[in-house]
């Protein structure tokens, strides 16, 4: 997904190749509706995870949105509950999503976003749809450092 929230498919055989996926625009995606946006991936379902505004305080929601492509162009749906998954961002905007089934093996919810609060140094479960609760503030943007990025080891597994 670029800055404007096009969404491209790399072909690697028979040469390498970028292909942007039609897709219908969307007001609830868009940049004015959600500042902040992850793509991650869900079993086989594609998803845009977004919030309103770069502060993350008592009330705020999140939103999730599924890309269906089934249709032509392809369409965003909005996904009223993650069912048995949870997902993990990070407060920088430039580092990528991680999604986690069946969370409650390690002791986890489903259904929500967790998020780093830098300041009480541990994780912040947000249901989804439901408004953050409590005497939060966490600030998503970019940081001057280096963020790291996710690696799912199933990721590299074209690389052997």
């Amino acid at each position: 997904m670029d800055s404007d929230r096009r969404i491209f498919k790399v072909h690697l055989t028979p040469q390498i190749s970028i292909q942007e996926l039609p897709v219908i625009e969307s007001s609830m995606i868009s940049k004015r509706n959600l500042s902040n946006a992850w793509l991650v991936a869900c079993g086989d379902m594609l998803l845009l995870v977004g919030c309103r505004g770069s502060i993350v305080v008592s009330g705020v929601t999140f939103e999730v949105f599924r890309l269906d492509l089934s249709f032509e162009p392809a369409l965003w749906f909005k996904v009223e509950k993650l069912e048995h998954w949870a997902i993990f961002i990070s407060t920088d905007k430039r580092s990528q999503a991680l999604s986690c089934m069946n969370p409650e093996i390690w002791g986890g919810r489903s259904n929500c976003i967790y998020c780093y609060n830098h300041e009480s140094e541990r994780w912040i479960a947000l249901e989804l749809g439901k408004p953050l609760q409590g005497d939060v503030f966490i600030f998503m943007g970019c940081d001057g450092k280096v963020q790291p990025m996710w690696v799912v080891p199933s990721m590299l597994s074209l690389c052997w």
